[in-house]
């Protein structure tokens, strides 16, 4: 009965310590990079909520009042968060 049980066990180690295995990243693989996303001055405007005739102060205003709301750590998501920082990007960029 103990050689069945160390069996058993045994086995389960083994197929754990393959699960394991199998889920282990490769630290020196190349990560994927993030698809930029391409927006031009309208867009960005639109984005941030700001007219045409809004100053560099007005831009990094908006994008901090709305990065606070919408920040993946305050329960927002990554993809609008980069969205505000590419719109933000772009009109300082000019």
């Amino acid at each position: 009965m103990k050689i069945v049980l160390i069996l058993f066990v045994a086995v389960a180690l083994l197929y754990a310590l393959q699960a394991v295995l199998r889920r282990r990243v490769n630290p020196t693989a190349p990560q994927p990079k993030p698809r930029p996303i391409l927006m031009d001055e309208q867009q960005a405007r639109d984005v941030l909520g700001l007219d045409p005739t809004s100053s560099d102060a007005d831009v990094v205003d908006a994008h901090r009042r709305l990065m606070q709301k919408l920040h993946p750590d305050k329960g927002g998501s990554a993809y609008l968060a980069q969205q505000l920082n590419e719109a933000k990007r772009v009109l300082l960029q000019k």
